[in-house]
């Protein structure tokens, strides 16, 4: 027959701390005044787009002015989004 094995206790072992790493903040001057430049560019192109849209007589010009008019203006939204959650985290950290 066989012999059977006898079962080795196992060592319990010391609960590890978890360490915590500081998350920085995202929300600073260069942040805003950043998405606040962008906002203000692609507002401006997506104006001067539209002013060539309504100015311009050939057709194909008329087309392309007014797809970039409202490309530009959505990417000047998104800017605004961005510059707005930026301000609203700012405050809330403030608050604080």
């Amino acid at each position: 027959m066989a012999k059977k094995r006898a079962k080795k206790s196992q060592k319990k072992s010391a609960p590890v701390k978890k360490r915590t790493i500081p998350v920085k903040q995202i929300t600073s001057r260069y942040n805003s005044r950043l998405a606040l430049r962008d906002l203000i560019l692609f507002a401006l192109l997506s104006i001067i787009s539209f002013i060539l849209f309504t100015v311009s007589g050939n057709t194909l010009y008329q087309d392309t002015f007014y797809l970039l008019a409202i490309l530009f203006g959505f990417i000047a939204l998104a800017f605004l989004i961005v510059f707005l959650v930026i301000i609203f985290a700012r405050g809330k950290v403030k608050g604080k």
